[in-house]
């Protein structure tokens, strides 16, 4: 069979010593090979997920990830990382897809401490927060954070609401490193 003026294939991903076959990781997410560090990485499980909100309540304690998954490059200090989502439909469910190949393990030597779900409004509807319950019952930990009243306006608050604080704590407390 002939292939003319067929467009070629994508290179493949470029794994280092570091980093897990890709077949071996999920696929919702690129993977970088990320220097151990003592911080929890914010994972957003999509666009606007809230990695930047919780980043900026204690920038001492949380790492940046965007929409990737930070693998470790030492074997011996496997990057922690906390999943984000905003509590909509989209943000569920794109959450729930990503909890799903962390079930299956697809993560690779990455340690998942649990998933932040951030409240797009002051009354969020209660199929919603009831949405986030059950999506993030697999996890090994559901933080609960409310809606930011004038954040879209005013930028980052000098204070943040004691939810933030408290998921802070929690890690901390878990971890004993933080």
């Amino acid at each position: 069979m002939e292939m003319l003026n067929q467009p070629a294939l994508p290179p493949r991903p470029v794994t280092g010593p570091a980093l897990p076959s890709r077949s071996s990781m999920t696929r919702l997410l690129p993977s970088f090979p990320a220097q151990p560090t003592d911080r929890v990485w914010l994972v957003a499980a999509h666009g606007g997920a809230g990695c930047t909100t919780i980043l900026m309540s204690a920038r001492d304690r949380y790492a940046e990830a965007g929409r990737a998954l930070p693998v470790s490059t030492d074997p011996s200090r496997p990057s922690r990382i906390i999943l984000c989502s905003m509590c909509t439909g989209r943000g569920l469910e794109s959450l729930r897809s990503l909890l799903a190949d962390w079930d299956a393990g697809l993560f690779g030597p990455t340690v998942l401490c649990g998933v932040a779900v951030t409240m797009p409004t002051a009354n969020t509807p209660r199929a919603l927060r009831r949405g986030v319950l059950l999506v993030g019952s697999v996890a090994p930990y559901l933080w609960r954070l409310p809606h930011i009243r004038g954040l879209d306006l005013d930028g980052f608050p000098e204070r943040y609401p004691r939810a933030y604080a408290r998921m802070a704590g929690e890690l901390g407390r878990r971890d004993g490193n933080l």
